[in-house]
């Protein structure tokens, strides 16, 4: 990063299209697994990747390609669960869910992960608004009523406010449009729900873990089981006693 005056994302996207120009290395790590292995990608969190930079569906393309490796994929997109007490903060990450979904292409599961953090914060009834992303749950946000009773003259403080301070920016009514209007755009396209994972609780991530099986298909990927010659006798003699 130094030697090429980047900054962390400039690095990071450097790092990829440089990978993108010797893909080889990736196909002598992939080619000798077969179906059996689940092949995990642990991607950067860095949002431009998977909303507006093309090297990602291009890498993508690579590895589904029929004749190369040829892999099924499906992306699974984590959105941290903290992210439902700040309902502003959480349509924001649903718009970047919605982004990449539409950018990669593929099988695609959106995740709140962290659960075990909010199970105290969040109601089991308000909770399924989030799994299916209401844009309602801008009526009642606890922390904009609290804002609006403080705030009488809204409009006004509005108008009056400094462009420069950004905690009055985002108490500002152009800022609840903003809100408004991505959680409409996500409403309309109906394409975002989520799943709940905690990782503490192993139901949970055998749950997350049977969905992407059925996104890769990869039970119908499997070879069928040849029964040993004793299993088959067993068998066969159940048959019988039928």
């Amino acid at each position: 990063m130094e030697e090429m005056e980047l900054g962390p994302n400039g690095g990071l996207i450097y790092c990829f299209e440089f990978l993108m120009d010797n893909l080889d290395f990736l196909t002598e790590a992939l080619d000798s697994l077969t179906e059996e292995y689940l092949i995990i990608f642990d991607m950067p969190g860095q949002i431009e990747l998977y909303t507006h930079v093309p090297i990602l569906p291009a890498l993508v393309r690579f590895l589904t390609r029929s004749g190369s490796l040829d892999i099924r994929l499906c992306a699974a997109y984590l959105l941290e669960a903290t992210f439902v007490v700040d309902r502003a903060k959480f349509f924001s990450g649903t718009l970047s869910a919605m982004s990449a979904m539409i950018m990669l292409e593929i099988p695609h599961l959106n995740i709140l992960s962290k659960m075990d953090l909010v199970k105290d914060q969040v109601r089991k009834r308000d909770l399924k608004r989030f799994l299916t992303p209401d844009t309602g749950l801008l009526d009642d946000d606890p922390a904009e009523m609290a804002r609006q009773k403080a705030d009488a003259n809204t409009e006004e403080a509005d108008e009056m406010a400094d462009p420069q301070d950004k905690g009055a920016v985002m108490r500002g009514a152009g800022f609840r449009r903003l809100n408004r209007a991505v959680a409409n755009l996500i409403e309309n396209f109906s394409m975002v729900s989520y799943l709940k994972l905690d990782v503490q609780d192993e139901d949970s991530v055998g749950a997350i873990l049977s969905y992407i099986d059925d996104c890769i298909q990869y039970h119908e990927a499997q070879e069928p089981k040849e029964l040993k010659d004793d299993e088959f006798d067993e068998v066969g003699d159940m048959a019988d006693m039928d």
